[in-house]
C-alpha cells in the first residue's frame, strides 16, 4: 500500500503549488442556488471527507454523522468564504473535519460524565483511540488515493479494459512481470499501454489538482 501510494505521490507533485488553485467548483458552489454545482461537490469530496474520518479509528455510525454535520457546516459557511485568501481547499476541508471530530470527543465526553460511567468505561477508551494528531497525515494519503480514483474514473472510458487494469494494476506496485502474467499480455504490450495510460493519467491528476486542492 505504502509502495503505492509513494508512486501516485510522485506523480501529484508534477503539477506542484506553482500553479494557482483555480478554485471553479469552490466559486460556483458559493452560489447556494446553484443546486447542480452542490450536486457535483458532493460527489467529488464527500468519500474523502467520509475516508478521512473513518481512518480516525471513528465507528462507521459515529462518521456518518460526523459527515453529515461537516457538508451541513460547508453549505452554510461556504458563501462566506474569501476563496483568494484560501491556500489549499483541502487544508480548510481538513480544518473543518478537525474542528467537528473534536466537537463530537467534547460532547461524547460531556455525556458519558453526565451518565456517571466508569472510567473504563469502553466509550472512553473508544473517545481515546480517537487519531486526532494524525488527521494531517491521514487527509494526505487520503487525498492521494481519492485523486487516483477520480482521475482513473475520468479517462478510463478512452482506453482499452486490458489498458486500464494494466495501469491499475502497475500502480499497485507489481512488476511489468507481474502484470503481465495476471493479465496475461506480453511483457511489451504491458509497457506500451501502461505509457499510454500513464500519460494521460498524469495530465488529468494535474488538472484535478489544480481544480480541486
Amino acid at each position: 500500500m505504502w509502495r503505492f501510494i509513494d508512486m501516485i505521490d510522485d506523480m501529484i507533485k508534477g503539477s506542484n503549488d506553482q500553479y494557482a488553485t483555480r478554485k471553479t467548483l469552490i466559486a460556483r458552489v458559493q452560489d447556494q442556488q446553484n443546486e447542480r454545482a452542490w450536486e457535483e461537490f458532493i460527489e467529488i469530496y464527500k468519500r474523502y471527507i467520509y475516508a478521512v474520518i473513518r481512518n480516525m479509528n471513528i465507528s462507521e455510525a459515529d462518521a456518518a454523522d460526523i459527515h453529515q454535520k461537516i457538508m451541513i457546516k460547508l453549505w452554510k459557511h461556504l458563501p462566506q468564504l474569501d476563496i483568494n485568501k484560501i491556500t489549499r481547499f483541502r487544508s480548510y476541508l481538513s480544518t473543518i473535519t478537525k474542528n467537528e471530530v473534536l466537537q463530537f470527543i467534547r460532547s461524547s465526553k460531556r455525556r458519558v460524565a453526565r451518565e456517571e460511567k466508569a472510567a473504563n468505561d469502553a466509550t472512553l477508551s473508544y473517545l481515546d483511540n480517537i487519531r486526532l494528531p494524525d488527521i494531517d497525515k491521514i487527509e494526505e494519503k487520503e487525498w492521494r488515493i481519492h485523486l487516483t480514483n477520480l482521475a482513473l474514473k475520468n479517462i478510463e472510458s478512452l482506453f482499452s479494459d486490458n489498458a486500464i487494469r494494466v495501469f491499475r494494476l502497475s500502480i499497485t506496485g507489481l512488476s511489468t512481470e507481474e502484470v503481465s502474467e495476471k493479465t496475461g499480455l506480453s511483457i511489451s504490450t504491458v509497457n506500451t499501454l501502461k505509457s499510454r495510460v500513464k500519460s494521460r493519467f498524469n495530465t488529468e491528476l494535474e488538472e484535478l489538482k489544480l481544480d480541486l486542492e
